[in-house]
């Protein structure tokens, strides 16, 4: 017998003769009770979106908006960095990215949340991504030939993008655990 079999043997009977702590069994129905109250009540135990999740999906957007404020600020203060793209090449780049950032909407909307307070809050923290698109347009307006601003707007479209791509991969990351989760209560 090797020495990891006769150790196997040895703890085997240690753990057989233990009792489970006071109050386990109680617990342990307390728990399957609440899960049970929770699909009588039409849910899954596990399932859908939880509110913290969408608060750190709400924080990203935050930190989105931060950045385009601080980025406009920014741009305004340093020497005109000279770039090769013109206003026309803008309206190449705007419909590129309003594409892929309605198609990411699309995918955001998608998703299956617990409920719809949570859903219209994210999409609302998206919307206010806008507001700074709607500075743009206007600094765009004064200053036509700034490739500051040019450079700035295209920046933000590129910022929001990645935001909502960390959105979408945290959603997917959510749904994968939930999928987990109610693989293994399944089981």
């Amino acid at each position: 017998m090797s020495e990891f079999e006769k150790y196997m043997k040895e703890q085997r009977l240690l753990l057989d003769s233990e009792q489970a702590s006071d109050g386990h069994e109680a617990r342990f129905l307390q728990k399957l009770e609440r899960q049970h109250a929770l699909i009588r009540n039409g849910r899954r135990p596990g399932s859908g979106i939880r509110f913290r999740h969408v608060l750190q999906i709400a924080a990203s957007v935050a930190i989105l908006l931060t950045s385009s404020v601080l980025l406009l600020r920014y741009a305004g203060d340093r020497p005109g960095e000279q770039q090769a793209e013109l206003p026309a090449s803008l309206v190449e780049a705007k419909a590129y990215y309003v594409d892929l950032t309605n198609e990411r909407v699309s995918q955001i909307e998608a998703f299956d949340f617990s409920s719809n307070e949570e859903k219209t809050l994210l999409l609302d923290e998206l919307q206010e991504m806008e507001v700074y698109h709607q500075q743009l347009m206007d600094d765009l307006k004064a200053h036509p030939d700034d490739e500051r601003v040019i450079s700035a707007m295209i920046r933000h479209y590129q910022l929001k993008l990645e935001v909502m791509d960390q959105i979408i991969n945290q959603l997917k990351q959510i749904k994968l655990e939930t999928t987990e989760n109610h693989e293994n209560e399944s089981v």
